[in-house]
């Protein structure tokens, strides 16, 4: 067959214009899609055990591999920080075969740009679509997560677990997240808010937003609500002493009126009145 025959794109100079069937994100190590809101399956891919595995991919010492493997995550990567900082051609190595292996994730399963809601190094986030090839050599991307629905807002990532009724939120640190007074308080807010959404139930979501506002506003809410959901984790009064602000790690319902509650307010409840009202 003529080349001529397969009717292949050309430039305006007439010459062969050939595009990649998969996108070019996979050489990022760091990507967030701009889309603000994301209502459909989204499935979260991690290497497993990236760096042994990416060294086993190289063909890296098998002791040197299988005493890595021996060790629990935290201390294996300690222990392979350790190696990086003594030669850091361990690290290109790594980086080289981390970003080969997203390649290959590309490449076999056809991603487009449109498909990738995130990508954290060694891990993919992927919209609408689970992926049949994920096995590469050693390089083999496990589905670590599954989500219903993703909102980011203000350096915020939100990703909603349905099934579990749980949020995983990429920009505070998930002990955080996992605090009881969270879990009981401004958690529940959300995730109630991902469940409207995944519903279709935009008015029901309206009516919801304007009455937590006005409760939240009336320091109507249980007092969890007010606790801050961000690196320094406290409940912050009005009260200062010789100028520095007066905060609490515990406090009583009784007390509520003693917090300045503006920061989950403007941090997250805003935004969201912002984005659905």
């Amino acid at each position: 067959m003529d080349i001529s025959d397969l009717n292949l794109p050309r430039d305006a100079q007439g010459f062969l214009h050939l595009q990649k069937k998969y996108s070019e994100l996979y050489q990022k190590t760091s990507y967030l899609t701009d889309k603000q809101l994301i209502v459909d399956r989204i499935y979260e891919y991690d290497i497993k055990a990236a760096n042994i595995s990416a060294l086993a991919q190289e063909g890296f010492d098998s002791d040197t591999l299988h005493k890595l493997a021996m060790l629990d995550k935290q201390s294996r990567e300690v222990t392979v920080g350790k190696m990086i900082r003594q030669d850091k051609r361990i690290g290109q190595i790594i980086k080289k075969q981390i970003k080969r292996a997203r390649e290959n994730l590309f490449r076999s399963n056809g991603l487009q740009d449109s498909d990738i809601v995130a990508i954290k190094n060694d891990a993919v986030f992927v919209a609408g679509r689970s992926l049949t090839n994920t096995k590469f050599g050693e390089m083999e991307f496990k589905q670590k997560n599954q989500y219903a629905a993703f909102i980011q807002f203000d350096g915020l990532e939100l990703y909603y677990n349905r099934r579990k009724k749980t949020i995983d939120i990429k920009g505070v640190n998930d002990e955080v997240v996992n605090n009881p007074d969270h879990q009981a308080g401004i958690i529940t807010f959300i995730v109630k808010v991902m469940e409207y959404l995944v519903m279709d139930r935009r008015d029901s979501l309206r009516k919801y937003l304007i009455d937590f506002t006005h409760r939240y506003k009336a320091r109507e809410l249980p007092v969890q609500f007010y606790r801050e959901l961000n690196s320094f984790n406290i409940y912050r009064t009005i009260y200062e002493l010789s100028g520095y602000g007066y905060n609490l790690l515990v406090i009583d319902q009784a007390d509520v009126d003693t917090l300045n509650i503006q920061y989950n307010y403007n941090r997250i409840v805003l935004p969201l009145i912002q984005m659905f009202i």
